[in-house]
C-alpha cells in the first residue's frame, strides 16, 4: 500500500512539475511580449475545461494611468460575426427559418437581387454583394439600395462583405421582433454569463471600457467611428467554450457555421478544420481601431486560447503559435515587433525623423524588431502613405524597398508598380509609364502593372 502511495506521489509531483514548467514558459512569453511592446491586454488559456493560465498586462489607454484588469472590455472586431451567424442557426433549429429561404422572404425593402440570395449564402459570404463598410443601419440600407447588380450569381464566388452580416442581423430582428442587441442578450448572453455586449453611448467609454492607442501612444479609440460592442476576456472565453460544448447550437449547426466556400475563404467562424463532420480546430482574428482579438480552439485536448488587446500589433497569431508549442513542450520563440506599425506614424508626422528611426532600429535593435519581411513591411508603409495622399514620401519608401534584396524580383516589381500608381495619381504619366515598365521587367506576370500601363497609354 505504501508503495502505491509512493508511486502516486511521484506521478503527482511529475505532473505538477511539468505544469509548473509550462506556466513559467507562458509567463516568460507573455511578460516578454509585453516588455517588447507587442502585447497590451488580457489572456486566458484552458485545457479540458480547466483554466490553466490567465494574465492581465498593460494599460487601459494611452495615458498609462490605469492598469488593465479582468473586467476590462474591448471591441473584438470580426469575431462578432459569430454572434449573428450563430443566431441564424439558432433560429433555424427552432424552426423559425430555413437556410434555403430567400432574404426577400423576410426583407421586402431591397432591390430584386434579394430574390436570388438565400440565407445560407450570407453565412458563407457567397451572396455576390459588393464590399460595403458603413457605421449605421440606415447607411447600410441606403448603400444596398444603390446596388443594381450582384458581383456574381449567389453561391458561385466569395466576397468578404459586411453587407452579409448586416442582412443576417436584419433577418434576426424581423423574425424575433427584438433589437439585435436585445436578441443577443436574451437568447445568448444571459445564459452564457456574458456580461459585456455594451456599446459606448455618444462615444463615451464607461469605467471598464478600454481605449485604444498606437505604438506611439496616440489615442485611436474612435478613429473609424464607434458603435461596436465591448467584451471582457471572460466574455469571449465563455462564448468559445460554450460554442464548442454545443451549449448554444447543436453539432450539425456548428458544422454548418464552420463551412467555407473554399480553402482560401473564411467561414462564419473564421478558419476551421473539420474531420468526420466535427470541428477539430477553430481560429478567428478580429481587429479595428487598434483593438485586436484572437481565439483558438482545438478538440483533442479541448484547448482554448483567447487574447484581446487595445494596442494592435498583429502578433496575436504568432503569440498563439508560441503558446501551442509551450503546451506541447516544444521550443518556442518570442515574436518581435512589426517594423511597419512602428515607422508608419513617425514617417507621417515627420518623414526624415521616421527614416532616422528606421535606420536606427535596423542598426541597433534587430533583436527586438522583425526584419524577416522587411520588403513587405516597407511596401505596406508606402501604401499607408499613399492612402493619405503623401505620394512623394510613398515613392521614397517604395524605392527604398527595392534596395533590400535584389533577388526578390516579385517584391521589387510590386514596388515599381506602386511607384507608377503614385505618379499616375500625381498626373505625371511619363514617370508612371517608366516605372510600370520597370515593374514588368522584373516580373512579366505583374497583372496590376500591365493593366495600369495599358490604361495610361490608352488615355
Amino acid at each position: 500500500m505504501k508503495k502505491i502511495i509512493f508511486i502516486i506521489s511521484i506521478l503527482n509531483f511529475s505532473m505538477s512539475f511539468g505544469q509548473s514548467k509550462k506556466t513559467q514558459n507562458l509567463d516568460s512569453l507573455m511578460l516578454s511580449a509585453n516588455e517588447i511592446g507587442i502585447f497590451n491586454g488580457n489572456i486566458i488559456i484552458s485545457q479540458n475545461g480547466k483554466i490553466i493560465y490567465q494574465k492581465e498586462l498593460g494599460f487601459t489607454d494611452y495615458t498609462k494611468s490605469k492598469k488593465i484588469n479582468r473586467e476590462t472590455t474591448m471591441p473584438i472586431g470580426s469575431i462578432t460575426k459569430e454572434f449573428n451567424s450563430t443566431g441564424i442557426l439558432f433560429l433555424a433549429e427552432k424552426g423559425k427559418l430555413n437556410l434555403e429561404d430567400k432574404i426577400s422572404d423576410y426583407l421586402t425593402n431591397l432591390p430584386n437581387w434579394a430574390t436570388k440570395i438565400q440565407i445560407k449564402h450570407l453565412l458563407q459570404y457567397t451572396s455576390g454583394l459588393p464590399r460595403i463598410f458603413k457605421n449605421t443601419n440606415s447607411e447600410y440600407l441606403a448603400e444596398l439600395n444603390k446596388v443594381e447588380k450582384l458581383e456574381f450569381e449567389p453561391g458561385t464566388g466569395y466576397i468578404y462583405s459586411n453587407a452579409n452580416i448586416f442582412l443576417q442581423e436584419e433577418i434576426i430582428k424581423k423574425i424575433t421582433n427584438l433589437s439585435y442587441e436585445e436578441f443577443l442578450k436574451n437568447k445568448f448572453f444571459k445564459k452564457l454569463k456574458i456580461s459585456g455586449g455594451k456599446i459606448p453611448k455618444d462615444s463615451i467609454l464607461t469605467s471598464n471600457m478600454a481605449g485604444s492607442f498606437d505604438n506611439d501612444f496616440k489615442e485611436t479609440t474612435f478613429i473609424h467611428g464607434g458603435g461596436e460592442m465591448y467584451f471582457s476576456i471572460t466574455d469571449l472565453y465563455n462564448w468559445v467554450n460554450n460554442l464548442h460544448n454545443k451549449k448554444i447550437v447543436n453539432k450539425n449547426s456548428l458544422t454548418i457555421l464552420g463551412k467555407s466556400f473554399d480553402k482560401n475563404s473564411e467561414s462564419s467562424l473564421g478558419n476551421t478544420i473539420t474531420e468526420n463532420n466535427e470541428i477539430t480546430e477553430h481560429s478567428h482574428q478580429g481587429s479595428g481601431n487598434n483593438y485586436e482579438s484572437n481565439i483558438y480552439y482545438e478538440s483533442k485536448n479541448r484547448t482554448i486560447i483567447v487574447l484581446i488587446t487595445n494596442n494592435q500589433n498583429f502578433k496575436l497569431g504568432s503569440i498563439t503559435e508560441s503558446i501551442l508549442n509551450i503546451l506541447a513542450e516544444k521550443p518556442f520563440t518570442i515574436p518581435k515587433k512589426s517594423i511597419y506599425l512602428d515607422i508608419r506614424g513617425k514617417l507621417l508626422d515627420n518623414f526624415q525623423n521616421g527614416i532616422s528611426f528606421y535606420e536606427q532600429i535596423k542598426s541597433t535593435q534587430k533583436e527586438k524588431y522583425d526584419f524577416s519581411n522587411e520588403i513587405s513591411d516597407l511596401i505596406n508603409t508606402g501604401k499607408y502613405l499613399m492612402r493619405r495622399n503623401r505620394f512623394e514620401d510613398a515613392i521614397k519608401i517604395f524605392e527604398l524597398s527595392t534596395t533590400i534584396d535584389l533577388k526578390n524580383v516579385n517584391g521589387i516589381s510590386n514596388a515599381y508598380s506602386f511607384i507608377g500608381e503614385c505618379y499616375e495619381k500625381m498626373q505625371k504619366s511619363d514617370l508612371a509609364i517608366i516605372n510600370l515598365k520597370k515593374a514588368l521587367e522584373f516580373d512579366t506576370k505583374n497583372k496590376n502593372a500591365e493593366e495600369m500601363l495599358k490604361r495610361i497609354e490608352n488615355k
